[in-house]
């Protein structure tokens, strides 16, 4: 049973921080329960680690409005939840706020795990700069173990190819690239028709609980990839990611696709 809170909050716009653009957050946590998600000890006033995937913060801002002088600022949608989780089919505070601003002037971007976003096709229609982006790195019986609540994959390259097919600017974020796992040049060579650009992300465990997590369910579901992992999450190898980099740029050059973001 997902745990569903309403929380007031100041505005639907804050400064994003992981660059100089805008961000919008609608929920607090998320009901897509990933299991390596690096948000899921930036929710505010929660310390409750394990139960990440069964609450959510509906925030109800007091207005809609757009400040003065926001002009065409890029707003992210999000920086730190789902703006298509599967509450926002019920609640629908996202489809609200795409309703009050799709007229604007905003560089609007949006990245989900999410099918629903075909919902809103009608604004994305009307907007004068939208992008819309999948995460995708696994195959859909690997998303059922490490995405539980997400749409699956094949669901998502699917939603992509509907979105292109409108004429919108779509694009992919492979990450995170899970080794041995994500079959990055297979994803590559499926959605290069589908998307304007690639981005790329290798796996983020920093935090010690998500790295333990991870590595648990690599030992009991993929005994034959632990060592490595451990040589590349616990002993800092770089190695496989030096050389997918190389593969991934030689690959994408060759197919002249467009790459706007790879991991250092």
């Amino acid at each position: 049973m997902i745990e569903r809170t309403y929380v007031k909050a100041k505005h639907f716009l804050t400064k994003s921080k992981l660059n100089s653009s805008l961000a919008c957050n609608p929920y607090g946590g998320c009901e897509h329960g990933c299991l390596y998600c690096y948000a899921n000890y930036m929710v505010p006033g929660r310390s409750d680690y394990e139960a990440w995937g069964n609450y959510v913060e509906i925030r109800e801002y007091p207005n809609l409005d757009i400040p003065k002088n926001t002009g065409s600022k890029q707003l992210i949608f999000s920086s730190a939840c789902d703006a298509y989780q599967p509450c926002e089919r019920e609640i629908g505070s996202t489809r609200k706020i795409m309703e009050a601003i799709h007229e604007s002037d905003l560089k609007i971007q949006i990245l989900t795990k999410s099918d629903l976003v075909l919902r809103d096709l009608d604004l994305f229609k009307k907007m004068k700069s939208v992008e819309i982006g999948f995460s995708i790195a696994l195959s859909d019986r690997e998303a059922k173990l490490f995405e539980p609540g997400a749409t699956l994959p094949s669901a998502r390259i699917k939603a992509l190819k509907e979105l292109k097919a409108a004429n919108l600017n779509t694009y992919v974020f492979i990450a995170p690239i899970f080794p041995y796992l994500t079959d990055v040049i297979g994803l590559v060579d499926q959605l290069k028709d589908a998307v304007d650009y690639f981005m790329f992300d290798s796996f983020n465990l920093s935090n010690p609980q998500n790295r333990l997590r991870i590595l648990r369910l690599i030992k009991n579901h993929y005994p034959d990839l632990y060592q490595e992992y451990l040589n590349i999450f616990h002993y800092q190898d770089k190695t496989y990611y030096r050389k997918l980099k190389d593969t991934i740029i030689s690959h994408t050059l060759r197919l002249k696709a467009k790459v706007n973001y790879i991991y250092p």
